[in-house]
């Protein structure tokens, strides 16, 4: 029988200059894929949802069952670990990974052997970052072994403070690895090494559903990230998931029809480059596949709790006010000082979003500046801060332990008349574990 060679083509870089949570990407293509790492979709229900399963070897990593509206949850369960399913060119691609970061050419080079798994079509590959959480604060180990729904598995979050949705984009990661193979001394090994270098090896992520990425290799690295309270940076295998039409282009075109549109821009969960050449929009349809096998059967992923750090990760809804933040205030992840100032001057509804998502996101990035920034609106104190931004700033402090803040909270207490009920006073009281009435302390 005559197999015709797989082939990877890496066609080139893709501008990441709009896209804050992504350093820098490329487009490859796959021919003749070998269909081993592989979206099993299913058709429409009665009601609406399909399900999803991310599969290697024909074994679901990642089970799913999502709605046809793209502002709805969608749930996620675990499926089998990854470590028992023989693959040996993703070992190959782990050793690849595990040196140091050149550049997102020099990666997809490398683990080209990987990228022929997919099916045929065109990708990215992203330098991305990513958070070990679900997307709802809780550590990415934390996930139950059942479907479950998570806010990050959406592709448009709906913003109800001003109506708007933000779309989808890689942020949350989620485990294939069982939770007993991972080993305290290989997290240290990470812990000093993200410690030293500027690039840091990378782990590496397939992006699935909305916000959410499945966590192909690199689980001691995301725990090493979290035990930094940081991010964990992946490169991130991003499927096709839409395209744009030049209007312009097809009002010219005498022979366009309806059901023949021409693509103009690709889109990979938010990144956008022209495509090689003139495509169909068939030509990246989402494949359905008749045969999914719809039951869902519980593995034994999780088997072992773990805990690394205490990172105060940001959530679906800080990363999309951080994403309004940016896209209305021209603001970058690393916020020059005298626009948070501006900020923290503005009088607001809008300003106490913005401050808290900009609070924990610099927790997990830049946490003096985070501490910083919580001190000087607690300082500032009720006569002239906002009360929702006050309750962000002492959400934040009520988790750090030093002589400063603890005085801040004993000020605020004794400050506090009583003839109104203050929730800030819940927080202040529980910074105590002890839950010793502050006036003891008085």
């Amino acid at each position: 029988m005559f197999w015709k060679n797989t082939e990877v083509k890496i066609i080139k870089e893709i501008d990441t200059t709009d896209n804050w949570w992504c350093r820098s990407a490329v487009l490859f293509s796959v021919k003749n894929g070998k269909n081993t790492i592989v979206e099993k979709v299913s058709p429409f229900n009665k009601d609406y949802e399909y399900y999803l399963q991310l599969q290697l070897n024909g074994i679901p990593l990642v089970q799913g069952k999502f709605p046809e509206y793209s502002t709805c949850n969608g749930m996620l369960a675990t499926g089998y670990g990854i470590e028992n399913i023989g693959c040996p060119e993703l070992e190959t691609a782990r050793t690849c990974m595990n040196s140091s970061f050149v550049n997102i050419l020099n990666s997809a080079e490398k683990i080209k052997p990987l990228l022929g798994l997919l099916r045929d079509g065109y990708y990215a590959l992203a330098d991305t970052i990513c958070f070990p959480s679900d997307g709802e604060g809780m550590f990415f180990y934390e996930v139950p072994n059942e479907l479950k729904y998570y806010e990050a598995a959406c592709y448009d979050y709906y913003c109800n403070w001003d109506y708007s949705c933000v779309k989808h984009f890689p942020m949350f990661l989620y485990p294939t690895q069982s939770a007993s193979l991972i080993n305290n001394e290989r997290v240290e090994y990470y812990v000093q090494i993200m410690k030293t270098e500027d690039e840091p090896p990378r782990a590496l992520a397939y992006h699935l559903y909305g916000f959410v990425n499945v966590l192909l290799d690199g689980h001691h690295k995301a725990c090493a990230a979290a035990s930094l309270g940081k991010y964990v940076r992946c490169l991130t295998i991003i499927p096709c998931d839409g395209y744009d039409f030049n209007r312009e282009t097809l009002r010219r075109n005498i022979s366009f029809k309806k059901s023949n549109p021409v693509i103009d821009k690709l889109i990979f969960a938010g990144l956008k480059t022209e495509p090689p050449k003139s495509m169909h929009y068939l030509d990246v349809y989402r494949q359905m596949d008749t045969d999914l096998d719809l039951s869902f059967r519980k593995f034994d992923l999780i088997n072992k709790k773990i805990h690394y750090g205490k990172a105060s990760y940001p959530t679906v809804r800080d990363i999309a006010t951080l994403s309004n933040t940016i896209n209305i205030k021209g603001l970058l992840p690393d916020f020059d000082q005298y626009e948070i100032t501006k900020l923290v001057a503005e009088d607001t509804s809008d300003a106490d979003r913005y401050l808290a998502a900009i609070m924990n996101w610099l927790s997990t990035t830049d946490p003096e500046a985070a501490y910083n920034l919580a001190i000087s609106i607690v300082k500032r104190g009720p006569g002239f801060m906002r009360h929702d931004r006050l309750r962000s700033a002492f959400l934040y402090l009520v988790n750090v332990r030093n002589d400063e803040v603890e005085q801040l909270f004993v000020d605020y207490y004794l400050e506090y008349d009583g003839k109104e009920h203050d929730d800030i006073i819940d927080i202040v009281n529980s910074y105590w574990k002890s839950n010793v009435d502050l006036c003891n302390l008085s």
